[in-house]
């Protein structure tokens, strides 16, 4: 079996987060499974995939799934999208597409999941969602979960102790942005003698916010800025020595970040919505993203409380890359059959 990955992100190239993640990690958890998966390359596109595997649902990628399947390939499109904004605003923005003589964003994203022959979603709330915004029938989705890398939790405190002396931390690993509540989660930890350690890089689109924030880690020598770590053995130990991971973010669809902490035993907080609490169930602590009081208190609860083995054993039995990749394997053979 030979599966091409291609994937349009043009934000994320230089600075990759989690569907960066997802998509190299499925990679390397097939070819386990004698999977051959190469990366398209546009530069030398070939036509002789069994399937080419897309992942996200940027209107950007609508003329190249269009065109695989003009070409009589079969693509598959892993979406990689959730989204808080109201079920009118998308029913609106369908009957505004029907009106306008040009096509939008709405027209694009509806021809991917209308060309796309499967459409695998990263929970059965993804799934719902995009079914009721885009009228995409429920029977061309498929749910896959995402996964988690086993080594989160076989990981050790001491590597990170040793190279920043720090230990029972409040931690975030996500990009530097509004977005994902930095800011919120200093002001919330003010004054409660805890240390907070982020660590991630500036994201390109809010660069106004990055300064907002080192300015914020200046004179506040409980907060910690340590940069991108790309040392994945160091970043695993960063998870293990730290108490809390907190991620206030104004909406997620998963959040690998939240799933490497909770494997490597901290405990959690989030906002809640029906994706994330489908992953984490009432094994995290959960936050009003919007409001300082409630990250605070979420933070201290979480921080108070024993570490959470319920999520980290739930996480190592279903929600592994190897376990995500057998799955896979079984709907590629799906529709190779079909």
């Amino acid at each position: 079996m030979r599966i091409a990955f291609f994937q349009f992100f043009p934000p994320t190239i230089w600075t990759p987060g989690g569907g960066e993640t997802q998509l190299r990690k499925t990679k390397e958890a097939l070819e386990k499974l004698g999977v051959q998966v190469e990366l398209f390359d546009i530069w030398n596109p070939k036509k002789d995939y069994d399937i080419i595997h897309v992942f996200g649902s940027t209107y950007q990628l609508s003329d190249f799934v269009v065109t695989a399947k003009r070409l009589g390939m079969k693509v598959i499109v892993s979406p990689i999208i959730y989204t808080d904004k109201p079920y009118w605003q998308w029913k609106m923005w369908g009957i505004i597409n029907s009106l306008l003589p040009v096509p939008t964003v709405y027209t694009y994203r509806k021809r991917i999941y209308e060309t796309a022959d499967i459409l695998i979603a990263g929970s059965k709330a993804e799934a719902i969602q995009l079914s009721k915004n885009f009228g995409i029938p429920l029977t061309k989705f498929r749910v896959v979960y995402n996964g988690v890398d086993r080594k989160f939790a076989e990981a050790s405190p001491e590597l990170f102790i040793k190279n920043f002396g720090l230990k029972d931390f409040v931690l975030q690993v996500s990009r530097i942005s509004n977005h994902k509540g930095q800011l919120r989660l200093v002001e919330a930890l003010e004054g409660q003698g805890i240390d907070l350690v982020f660590i991630g890089q500036m994201d390109p689109d809010d660069p106004d916010y990055f300064k907002q924030f080192l300015k914020a880690c200046e004179n506040r020598p409980w907060v910690h800025y340590l940069g991108p770590v790309y040392d994945q053995d160091l970043l695993a130990s960063a998870y293990s020595a730290s108490k809390v991971h907190a991620l206030p973010s104004f909406g997620e669809s998963c959040a690998l970040v939240n799933l490497e902490a909770g494997i490597a035993g901290a405990n959690v907080v989030s906002l809640k919505n029906p994706p994330i609490y489908e992953y984490l169930g009432d094994d995290a602590y959960y936050c009003d993203p919007k409001s300082i009081s409630s990250i605070r208190k979420a933070v201290l609860e979480a921080y108070s409380a024993p570490r959470n083995e319920k999520l980290r054993e739930k996480l190592l039995a279903s929600f592994t890359w190897d376990a995500i990749a057998q799955q896979l394997l079984t709907i590629y053979n799906e529709i190779l059959a079909s």
